[in-house]
């Protein structure tokens, strides 16, 4: 009982101290599930364009790009995934400016700081809590506390007389006192749901830490690390520095798979990297990587996700577990669910916590100390 009593000491502080982080982390992770959606809906004019004959080169955007906006530097740029899709660029920072461009004429479209839109200021709720690294970490400290109240829940959840009586962890009296009923709704929920919140939890840590999570999964695994990756060579001259189209050309023709993302060099030792998605892969951006010289166009290094260790294979499908794209809309759908999780479980839980605490002083303030003279 000693024992019990600590465990639930636990679970409770741990949940009033991480409540409100772990439901707004699930709130925003609900939405952005359907974060594409979402926006699509929201601005049409910048996501979606009409179907033409043929799109122009990469390059001739590239070009554009420049002029429209001298003063930014390019860091990605998403390919359509659809014909109706635009190409997606991001300057200066990942969660900085976004740009898109017509992938049939050229034409800009448009631009707008990630911040300034409703899904841009969601999502960055959601990974960063708009505070850039130190809100990562501590979604990533809050995401390990969940894992802890799972573990401590399921241990006061088990009936002490043993699995004979588990069915009844699983039960709601509808039927009974309203105090009975809020215990027997946080518990059941809870035990329908723990599974589920484990696996986002440490989806999510994966995503914040995950060096050292990945180094846990080689490590697990006996799988070598992926390779570093590697520089482009200042100091060797080139005499002409192949356009991106071409470069894109050869980096079909090593990995013949969809180009989801390039990555362009910020520094001068950065390499160019064209990310690619094999057919066999659940992430939608994939995990296959082609890194090119940035002045020469020299291959440097091929990762193919398909050929990869169990390891990093393994690593490789968080992602897409913790957004739900792994099995499609169903799974999808089935993440918002688990996104709310936490709100009903806080809500439950701190009407108890409420309940108990009037219950402890209202017996407090009912004593008379009979050592004192009425």
């Amino acid at each position: 009982m000693k024992l019990r009593r600590i465990i639930f000491n636990l679970h409770l502080y741990i949940g009033l101290a991480a409540g409100l982080l772990l439901l707004l982390s699930g709130l925003t992770g609900s939405m952005v599930v359907f974060r594409d959606e979402i926006e699509a809906l929201t601005h049409p004019e910048f996501m979606e364009t009409a179907v033409g004959e043929e799109r122009i080169p990469v390059q001739a955007v590239l070009d554009t790009l420049k002029c429209t906006y001298p003063q930014d530097k390019l860091l990605y740029l998403r390919m359509p995934r659809t014909p109706q899709e635009t190409y997606q660029l991001r300057m200066n920072s990942a969660h900085d400016l976004f740009v898109y461009v017509n992938p049939y004429n050229g034409e800009v479209l448009g631009g707008h700081r990630q911040k300034d839109t409703f899904m841009g200021w969601i999502a960055l709720v959601h990974t960063e809590l708009l505070s850039g690294e130190p809100g990562k970490n501590i979604l990533g400290v809050s995401a390990l506390l969940l894992i802890c109240m799972c573990g401590t829940g399921l241990f006061l959840w088990w009936p002490p007389n043993g699995i004979r009586n588990i069915s009844r962890g699983f039960k709601i009296g509808w039927t009974a006192p309203w105090k009975k009923l809020l215990f027997d709704i946080h518990r059941a929920f809870g035990a329908y749901t723990i599974i589920f919140l484990i696996i986002v939890a440490f989806t999510g840590v994966s995503l914040v830490f995950n060096k050292t999570v990945a180094e846990l999964v080689n490590s697990l695994t006996a799988s070598p690390p992926r390779p570093s990756p590697p520089s482009s060579r200042v100091d060797e001259a080139a005499d002409s520095i192949p356009s991106l189209d071409a470069l894109l050309n050869h980096a079909d023709r090593i990995l013949p798979a969809p180009t989801t993302w390039i990555t362009f060099p910020q520094t001068p030792q950065a390499p160019l990297v064209v990310r690619k998605r094999t057919p066999d892969e659940f992430n939608p951006n994939g995990r296959s990587f082609i890194y090119f010289d940035q002045y020469t166009g020299e291959v440097l290094l091929v990762e193919n996700a398909s050929n990869a260790p169990l390891g990093t294979r393994i690593f490789n499908t968080f992602y897409p577990i913790h957004t739900g794209v792994i099995g499609g809309v169903l799974t999808r759908m089935l993440q918002v669910v688990i996104g709310l999780a936490p709100l009903f479980l806080f809500a439950t839980g701190y009407m108890m916590w409420r309940n108990r605490r009037k219950t402890k002083v209202y017996k407090s303030n009912s004593k008379i100390d009979l050592s004192i003279p009425l």
